[in-house]
């Protein structure tokens, strides 16, 4: 279920004319696509997809649906072009033997507008002096940050939900903390609890067993028990007891129901088009802000560096208690229908020159475990 080759290398597409698509069988038509720049998208698009795509467009996996179904649009085939060289030159640059650098993403361009770039976090001028100006022909920006030591976590917060089905961003807890829980996650077609591993401190492995807590209004209530934690990807598996259904909803959105997430695609071509993420967390509540930079890696959390990191929105829209919940926004095409999942939020900025959440994408749950945040079609609540 990987994506890191979501974006391919030559996006054109002219010559595909639609009678050659009608006469083309499908292992032809994948090999096809791939070679004209489409990478592994291709075994998820149609002939029809390519056809709704303009002269100057290619078509994009922005999602998957219900069931993993992808969610397909087009975009300026200059900016795919554009993003793809940027994804290829963050994986060619060789960050992490650099001393002094903590940190690195992509900064998608705009359409019509700036172009993509790779935006590096430093903590010494030794650093800054050792990363390139330009790998190709994207630019590379350098910001100075410092690194401290972890933030403080105290949860509060109010929920105010009943029922059997528990949403996602209402509270949540173990015996010691408290925190936000994320919608439903799926492995195929069964549901489970998460939140953040650090809700169990650094290795929710060693707490497998332990108990489950949601409030509700009249009180706390166990729901689970922890199967598994995933510290390096911070978000921690919860099998649901006590007769609790794990729901595809986010409690107080309008829509609330989440038929998906994003991919890595999609979530550059939501800030291409200036959209902003959204979430609901049980401290700070409801706030809205843009995405700054994806496929992110960091290093000065925690003991190992984490990779596949969504930025976005500020700092001051994230405060304790509110890891575990996820960004999120309306489908793109028919945004009526529910929302998408971007990616769970763990922590924000603590140190000068940055100012952003972040946590891992939910692309980067998919590649690396194989869960989604996609509800089968059948008995999805």
């Amino acid at each position: 279920m990987g994506e890191q080759d979501d974006i391919g290398q030559r996006p054109a597409l002219r010559s595909l004319s639609g009678r050659r698509l009608e006469t083309m069988g499908r292992r032809r038509f994948i090999t096809t696509l791939a070679g004209a720049g489409l990478g592994s998208m291709a075994a998820l698009l149609t002939p029809d997809d390519v056809r709704a795509a303009g002269r100057d467009e290619v078509p994009l996996v922005y999602g998957h649906g219900r069931d993993f179904e992808p969610l397909t649009t087009t975009v300026p085939a200059d900016w795919f072009a554009d993003l793809r060289a940027a994804f290829d030159a963050h994986d060619r640059l060789d960050l992490l033997s650099r001393s002094g650098v903590v940190g690195s993403a992509v900064v998608p361009g705009e359409f019509g507008g700036r172009n993509a770039a790779l935006a590096v976090d430093v903590t010494d001028d030794e650093a800054t002096g050792s990363v390139p100006e330009r790998v190709g022909d994207v630019a590379v920006e350098v910001n100075r940050v410092e690194s401290t030591a972890s933030e403080q976590r105290t949860e509060s917060g109010d929920a105010s939900f009943d029922g059997n089905h528990i949403p996602g961003s209402v509270e949540c807890g173990s015996k010691d903390a408290f925190a936000t829980l994320s919608p439903a996650m799926y492995d195929g077609e069964t549901p489970f609890f998460t939140t953040s591993n650090h809700l169990y401190g650094d290795d929710g492995e060693q707490h497998r067993g332990e108990p489950f807590y949601v409030k509700r209004r009249d009180g706390w209530r166990k729901v689970g028990e922890v199967r598994r934690g995933y510290a390096l990807d911070d978000f921690v598996r919860i099998d649901p007891v006590n007769g609790a259904v794990p729901a595809s909803a986010i409690d107080g959105s309008s829509p609330s129901v989440v038929m998906g997430q994003f991919t890595r695609a999609g979530l550059a071509r939501v800030k291409a088009h200036g959209s902003k993420l959204k979430k609901r967390a049980v401290v700070s509540g409801f706030t809205s802000g843009a995405i700054q930079a994806i496929d992110g890696m960091t290093c000065a959390y925690g003991t190992v560096c984490k990779h596949g990191q969504l930025k976005w929105g500020s700092q001051s829209s994230f405060t304790d208690g509110d890891s575990g919940s996820v960004s999120y926004h309306p489908d793109l095409e028919r945004p009526e229908d529910g929302l998408l999942v971007a990616g769970m939020n763990n922590a924000r900025t603590w140190w000068p020159g940055e100012d952003y959440i972040w946590g891992t994408a939910a692309y980067r749950l998919t590649a690396n475990h194989g869960f989604t945040f996609s509800p089968p079609t059948a008995g999805a609540p």
